[in-house]
């Protein structure tokens, strides 16, 4: 993030790496495109080769006009070299035009780090990161900070409070397609859970505690995410974990729930049979052993899941795969995503609460005839009132990618029935 002015550091080598912190302040109302110039900056510097050798950036968790950088480069020619890319060049003159102080919209410290660091994954031995995703038309990446957790949404729309729920191992951008063909009727929120795609990694979580990135803890990220943006009731609509997540909101605060669709989820309560499950789901909960064996090794070992779960040649797309192995490839990313599974028991022991009535509200239950199928709706009616059943014939898993059409068509006749 460093320019040549007014940022003022000395050219010329010295031995040893470089250490530099970064400030800057926007206006407010500037911060979304703040995050894109950001990240056309943090995208050109980490493929910057063997010089960068850690390039990150955050956002003060109760202010999001505060932005941070932490740089460490391997010399001192190195900085001179990134300061006079023409990248780092756009992004100061971008940055002058949301600063609160046009005339030094950042300040920045060096330091000399106390022990070597070694290159950051991101590295050129790694290959740069692909850029996030764009949101689809009409729509726009935002973050939201609530009660310390910086969480990442992509909302558009207009109508009725829709929230979408995602599930492993994928990110809101399993939605993409569905959005669009709902715009019209609903105000859409499509989150990443926590830990999850480009919501936060809280530094005092634990994730391979039981129950820091579980179920429970995700649903209550998501009842306060709706209280703070005064959603009211919603819709509510999560596939897989997703759909657990939203299971668990609707049981634990019925009123914040108008109507729940569950997409190939299976959640979990007193009806679960001890040690259900598939191979993995065993494997995700075995403390540490998960972390070690798949680290470097997310692309193959996610790529499984993908091919087995699909029922449609080609998808998930290429596309959407480099951008979910974007941030599960992300330190603590796969940690968080395992404990949705180390959370099975708390998921449990929350459905199950002494005098829990079943949920109110009605529920969509839509499965894959490849996958879960007629399971989803017969798992359901274990904790809901009102189930109507849906199996796609021959569809998978990743039911929002592979139908997206009839999923679009299904939630829209379930939150917005025609009126008689």
């Amino acid at each position: 993030m460093s320019a040549e002015a007014p940022v003022r550091l000395p050219k010329g080598e010295f031995e040893g790496q470089v250490q530099l912190v970064v400030e800057l302040r926007v206006r407010p109302g500037t911060q979304d495109e703040l995050h894109r110039a950001l990240a056309r900056l943090i995208e050109a510097t980490r493929a910057e080769g063997p010089g960068c050798v850690r390039f990150e950036v955050g956002t003060d968790p109760t202010d999001d006009t505060h932005v941070v950088g932490y740089e460490v480069w391997r010399s001192q020619a190195d900085l001179d070299r990134h300061r006079d890319q023409p990248y780092t060049r756009r992004f100061l003159d971008e940055l002058r035009g949301l600063a609160v102080d046009a005339d030094e919209p950042l300040t920045t410290s060096r330091w000399r780090p106390v022990e070597r660091l070694s290159p950051a994954r991101y590295s050129a031995v790694a290959g740069p990161p692909a850029a996030p995703a764009s949101a689809p038309p009409g729509f726009e990446h935002r973050w939201y900070s609530v009660e310390g957790l910086s969480q990442h949404c992509v909302v558009g729309g207009s109508g009725d409070p829709l929230v979408l729920l995602h599930g492993f191992p994928n990110t809101w951008f399993a939605w993409r397609e569905v959005m669009p063909a709902l715009a019209e009727r609903f105000r859409m929120v499509a989150v990443d859970l926590r830990g999850l795609g480009d919501s936060a990694r809280p530094a005092g979580d634990s994730a391979r505690s039981t129950g820091a990135y579980g179920v429970v803890t995700s649903a209550e990220d998501i009842r306060r995410l709706i209280e703070a943006l005064d959603l009211g009731p919603v819709h509510l609509a999560g596939q897989d974990f997703g759909g657990s997540v939203g299971f668990a909101l609707a049981a634990a605060h019925p009123e914040r729930v108008r109507r729940l669709a569950v997409l190939e989820a299976l959640p979990a309560g007193p009806w679960t049979a001890p040690g259900a499950g598939a191979w993995f789901a065993a494997f995700h909960t075995v403390a540490d052993l998960p972390e070690v064996l798949v680290e470097g090794r997310e692309s193959p070992y996610l790529d499984w899941f993908y091919t087995q779960f699909s029922a449609t040649t080609g998808v998930p797309t290429r596309q959407a795969v480099a951008e979910y192995l974007r941030t599960y490839g992300e330190p603590g990313a796969m940690s968080a995503a395992f404990g949705l599974y180390r959370g099975r028991a708390a998921e449990i022991a929350h459905n199950s609460a002494p005098g829990r009535p079943p949920v109110p509200m009605p529920v969509l239950a839509v499965g894959g005839s490849r996958v879960f199928g007629s399971a989803v709706a017969a798992n359901l009616k274990h904790g809901a009132q009102d189930v109507r059943e849906v199996v796609l014939d021959e569809a998978g898993h990743f039911l929002t990618e592979e139908r997206p059409a009839e999923i679009a068509h299904l939630l829209l006749d379930f939150f917005a029935p025609p009126s008689t």
